[in-house]
Order: C-alpha cells, then sequence, then structure tokens
C-alpha cells in the first residue's frame, strides 16, 4: 500500500551564521531564562518554525506555428532559472515575542548600511521518509529578507492564542542534494571497521 504523504515531514535548518554576534549576546541570556533545552539563539529559532510555503513552477514554452497547427515546444532555459525563488516560513510567536524581535534585530543589522552582509548564508530544508531519514536537502542560497509579516496586539484578548507570523525571503540560487543510492544513503546497514553487513 502506498501512503499519503505527511505534511510534517520535512525539517528546516537555519545556520548559526544567519544570526549577527551582537543579537546572538543579547537575546541568548534571556532564552536561556526560559529554562528550555536550546543552546544557541539558532536552535531556539529553528523550534519556532511552523510552516514553509513551497514555491510554484510555472514552465515556460515557445509556440511556433507549422502549417496550420500551432506546436509547442519547451522553453530556451533551463529550470533553475525560471524556479520561483521566493519562500515564506512561518514562526510560532513564543513568548514575549522574542522570535518576532530576534528576526526584526536581525533584519535591522542586514539592512544597516555597512560592508558586506549582501546575503544571509544558506538554509536547508530536508524533505524525510517514513522513518526520519532525508531523502533530498533541498539549499537555499544567498538569502535576501524582503517580509516581515504582521501580527495583532490586544488588550482585549485575555484567552491564550496560536499566534504566529511569517518571514518573506528571496533566494538567488539553490542546490538539491539527493540520497537516494547506496553511496548516500546508507539506512540499514552497519559498518565496522569497514565491514558492511
Amino acid at each position: 500500500m502506498i501512503l499519503n504523504n505527511k505534511q510534517n515531514q520535512f525539517e528546516i535548518h537555519i545556520p548559526d551564521t544567519m544570526f549577527y554576534p551582537s543579537i546572538v549576546e543579547r537575546w541568548a541570556p534571556v532564552i536561556k531564562r526560559l529554562k528550555l533545552p536550546f543552546e544557541k539563539v539558532s536552535d531556539f529559532m529553528d523550534s519556532c518554525i511552523q510552516s514553509i510555503s513551497w514555491p510554484s513552477l510555472s514552465l515556460e514554452n515557445v509556440r511556433q506555428q507549422q502549417s496550420q497547427f500551432d506546436i509547442n515546444y519547451k522553453g530556451g532555459k533551463e529550470l533553475e532559472p525560471i524556479f520561483d525563488k521566493t519562500i515564506e516560513v512561518t514562526f510560532k510567536l513564543s513568548e514575549s515575542y522574542i522570535s518576532y524581535w530576534i528576526l526584526f534585530e536581525n533584519i535591522q543589522e542586514f539592512m544597516r548600511y555597512k560592508d558586506g552582509d549582501v546575503f544571509w548564508p544558506s538554509m536547508f530544508i530536508s524533505f524525510l521518509d517514513l522513518q526520519g531519514f532525508e531523502l533530498v536537502i533541498f539549499e537555499i542560497k544567498q538569502l535576501i529578507p524582503i517580509s516581515l509579516g504582521q501580527f495583532s496586539l490586544s488588550y482585549a484578548t485575555t484567552a491564550a492564542e496560536y499566534n504566529n507570523f511569517t518571514l518573506g525571503m528571496k533566494y538567488n540560487r539553490f542546490n538539491i542534494t539527493r540520497r537516494l543510492d547506496q553511496n548516500n544513503y546508507t539506512v540499514g546497514k552497519n559498518q565496522i571497521n569497514g565491514l558492511t553487513f
């Protein structure tokens, strides 16, 4: 029987280098006070990720008339140049709005006039199989933030609610690693002293 996909069979990893040292220094003690099992700011932010919107793929074609028929051909570009390189990550709005303010300050520092910092470092999205092993790793390269979503503040809201916000980003390049062959995917294989059994 072929199973349907589960919507949660993915994992996003935000690298430590995405957050500037000054922001890590400022927010690490706040995260530590929460008494949660996170060693780094990036670990905390990884835990706040709720979902990601995967971009659509629209393929170009070229139309040419041959006699009385219209014939369609594939377009002149390969896949990567026509891929919609916009991604939106939804974050949980954590206690005291910590997740929002960390990203806000990171974007503020990124936008500051200074040398360097043309792009954020790569992010990785892993697509998992039923057992939780990686099948495909999608590396998003040369990221830039383009939006930070809104949320509502209200004195009238007294009941606990689940709130979130989005971070919109564009990227310029991507790289796909497939862990499907025996060299990259070794589930169920044990090695001791170079012997496989």
